[in-house]
């Protein structure tokens, strides 16, 4: 028998902010459990490889991670970590989406891995010891932070998915759709303000979703809002068909709502969001469009569009263009569709190339860079809030606007000649490149 605390470990997390969330909460078990952090995933006695099993890129990502981890342990051999005198060998565990979804393909096509779990929660960390053979102390159900600066924190504030989208396999996944108690991210959110944060990213597959005991999502945000050190709260992944007029009433009225929203359209044709699940149209998403920029004057709006979908003719993928060039998003993300294995879609066949659907999202984001570009070019001469959030040399800085979201948007080159890591500066915009901005404090 070991004891943890003299056991260090290393968390890789991949995937989405939500599973870095997970990976959080299983930093701070593991902490309060007695484990030590280690600085990378050579020195460390146990990694935790947090898994996405979302689209077939992410597995594939998945399953590189784990071999490399393994391969990693494999060559450090007879390297081995002295604990109370006994040896510690390395150990590799792996859980998160990918595990939950091919546990017994994982446990009998990689039995190197030393320890095998689904979705991670309260059990993880004690059942991990138990099977490391690691006396631990009892662990707190908290979260510490993983790769998020101190300036900037995710609060998810529900669990799984009940939208049920013909190509999605997050149901099958992570279940359906479970909020979390108002007082549990309540608490969330004052710990993070309590750490540093002075921004709060909403993040769930639906946050438009959101009730508990009858409080939606305007009410939980405006309660989040009292927070008197939290100064930025950014509303992320909203369903189209979920964004009610409270939602735009909250982002125009409440101060401290950073004027963006991320929508996933996913496409804009009639017949294939039909398909898709999904209830929306060219009309009904671009009249949400202006009425967001009508009630919310400047607002960012960020989407994501699927190209691909079994039966995307030519016809459907101009619609979309049109679209594109028309409502003049802000931002847009692309990706490719890929069958999910159980998913409704998968059903459908898949007669698109993969030659022809990256042909389609590389002319589709021709088109949204350089409306991005127009977009960004119009700052060129403006003033505006900077969260700084870390320093290049003595004189360059990086943060981000209010219109952009951590690790998916553009960022903010600041030239400063004191410190204002982690403090929301104002600047003058003197220059724009693609999706970035650049400027001074003033």
């Amino acid at each position: 028998m070991f004891h943890s605390k003299e056991i260090s470990f290393y968390i890789i997390s991949l995937g989405c902010s939500k599973n870095l969330v997970d990976s959080e909460r299983i930093n701070g078990e593991m902490l309060s459990a007695g484990y030590k952090p280690a600085d990378s995933a050579e020195e460390a006695g146990i990694i935790i490889i947090n898994t996405c099993g979302f689209i077939r890129p992410a597995k594939e990502e998945s399953i590189e991670v784990i071999l490399d981890v393994l391969s990693l342990k494999e060559e450090q051999g007879e390297s081995l970590q002295l604990v109370e005198e006994e040896h510690f060998a390395k150990k590799i565990a792996v859980t998160g989406c990918l595990s939950k979804r091919y546990f017994d393909q994982l446990s009998s096509d990689i039995p190197e891995i030393d320890f095998i779990y689904g979705i991670p929660d309260n059990d993880f960390v004690p059942k991990l010891s138990e099977s490391f053979h690691v006396r631990i102390s009892s662990p707190f159900h908290e979260r510490r932070r993983l790769y998020t600066g101190p300036s900037s924190a995710y609060i998810k504030i529900s669990d799984g998915c009940s939208n049920n989208c013909s190509y999605c396999a997050i149901p099958l996944i992570r279940g359906p759709h479970i909020p979390f108690s108002s007082d549990f991210i309540l608490n969330e959110a004052k710990n993070a303000a309590a750490d540093g944060a002075l921004e709060l990213n909403i993040i769930a597959q639906d946050i438009a979703a959101y009730t508990w005991d009858g409080m939606k999502l305007p009410g939980l945000v405006n309660e989040i809002s009292k927070i008197e050190s939290i100064k930025w709260i950014r509303l992320l992944y909203c369903h189209p068909d979920h964004l009610t007029d409270d939602i735009i009433e909250l982002i125009s009225a409440n101060q401290k709502v950073v004027p963006y929203i991320d929508i996933p359209f996913q496409h804009v044709n009639s017949d294939i969001l039909r398909s898709m699940g999904r209830l929306g149209s060219p009309a009904k998403y671009y009249d949400l469009v202006s009425r967001l920029r009508e009630r919310v004057p400047g607002i960012c709006i960020r989407s994501t569009f699927m190209l691909g979908y079994p039966g995307e003719k030519e016809k459907h993928f101009h619609e979309l263009l049109s679209f594109i060039k028309k409502a003049r998003l802000d931002k847009v993300g692309c990706f490719t569709y890929s069958p999910e294995e159980d998913t409704k879609a998968s059903f459908l066949r898949d007669s698109i190339s993969p030659k022809e659907k990256d042909r389609r999202v590389s002319e589709l984001m021709a088109i949204q860079m350089e409306i991005s570009s127009e977009k960004l070019a119009s700052y060129i001469g403006t003033d505006i809030d900077v969260l700084v959030e870390d320093r290049i040399d003595e004189y360059t800085f990086v943060g981000r606007t209010k219109y952009d979201a951590p690790e998916v948007d553009g960022v903010f080159y600041l030239t400063a000649d004191v410190n204002r890591v982690n403090n929301i500066v104002r600047a003058r915009v003197t220059d724009s490149v693609e999706y970035d901005l650049i400027g001074e404090i003033i």
